[in-house]
């Protein structure tokens, strides 16, 4: 999502003061729990969850766009966008019938939403991957002729769909770079390539993450540039790849097997947990998510503590509303 760079950059000077995070921004956080979205209040501090909306549908994840007053879900068979009449910390805000439902026209049995500048890119793998333009909501069918089995698609600057293609031991990135050819970087001498994920952080620079089924390695690339992408070692003993979110000098990577902390200039963090989901707010929190925990880092934080909060068992999708109209 795009971050409220000036206020970020506050937060970051105050702790450079004190060594400790300040209070959370006003926030609630939108959870998808089975056939409902749950809100919860932001922080470390343990709390219950403040209300629900019941969809009849099951969440398989959910978007708000910076500036965006709807949270977008996407469920098996449609993408909806409902209203957020204003947020207020205190409670859930209310429930309303959605303002905008695309139809997928197929079952989307494990679908992502990405949220781009002024798009979303809707991820249902061999069902179908769109885009939507978030001023007139239509989903635009991507071009996905000549692209293998597993390949992942997310937007980069100006919504441009980046792919990264898996091969036999590589990957391959496809940059779109109009009105020229696709910028194009093979990264070679992989044992296997089980799967991929990526991020961009705040430097337009996307982290991707390689399941090597033994372990996980991470490459760093910056945007349009002629150089393939970098390894950054050490792998990573982690198994069974999920998500990848970039987080301040560093990244968040969740496996099967739990999720590891990488800091640039320390050790990485191996812990335990199951997590679909994760969210990092302007703020530099991040608000992880899976069957019965909410996970809350303040990523400021020197030793990066677990303040563990409860969810319900069905957990799977997280996003942050700011406070206000």
């Amino acid at each position: 999502m795009k971050r409220l760079w000036g206020l970020a950059a506050l937060v970051l000077l105050i702790a450079a003061c004190t060594g400790t995070q300040e209070p959370p921004l006003e926030l609630l956080l939108a959870v998808g729990e089975g056939e409902q979205v749950v809100f919860y209040p932001a922080g470390t501090e343990p709390a219950a969850a403040m209300g629900s909306w019941d969809l009849g549908a099951t969440v398989l994840d959910l978007a708000r766009p910076a500036g965006e007053t709807r949270l977008w879900v996407l469920a098996p068979d449609a993408l909806r966008a409902y209203p957020l009449a204003g947020v207020d910390v205190d409670q859930a805000p209310p429930a309303a019938p959605p303002t905008v439902e695309l139809p997928l026209g197929t079952v989307c049995g494990a679908g992502t939403l990405q949220v781009g500048e002024n798009q979303l890119l809707v991820d249902c793998g061999a069902a179908g991957v769109w885009t939507v333009e978030l001023a007139s909501p239509a989903l635009e069918p991507v071009d996905r002729s000549g692209d293998p089995e597993g390949t992942r698609y997310l937007l980069g600057p100006d919504d441009r769909v980046v792919r990264l293609r898996p091969g036999l031991q590589k990957f391959t990135l496809v940059y779109p770079n109009p009105p020229g050819d696709p910028i194009e970087h093979e990264v070679g001498g992989l044992v296997t390539v089980e799967a991929l994920a990526a991020d961009w952080d705040r430097q337009q620079r996307l982290g991707i993450a390689v399941d090597r089924l033994s372990d996980v390695v991470l490459y760093t690339w910056e945007a349009g540039s002629s150089d393939a992408p970098v390894y950054r070692g050490p792998a990573l003993a982690l198994s069974g790849l999920r998500w990848i979110r970039a987080m301040p000098n560093g990244w968040i990577v969740s496996a099967d097997s739990g999720y590891a902390l990488r800091r640039s200039g320390k050790d990485d963090l191996l812990r335990s947990g199951d997590f679909r989901d994760a969210v990092v707010t302007p703020d530099d929190y991040a608000y992880l998510v899976g069957p019965g925990r909410l996970l809350v880092l303040d990523l400021l934080d020197p030793n990066l503590s677990e303040h563990n909060r409860l969810a319900g068992g069905q957990a799977r999708a997280v996003a942050y509303l700011p406070a206000g109209p």
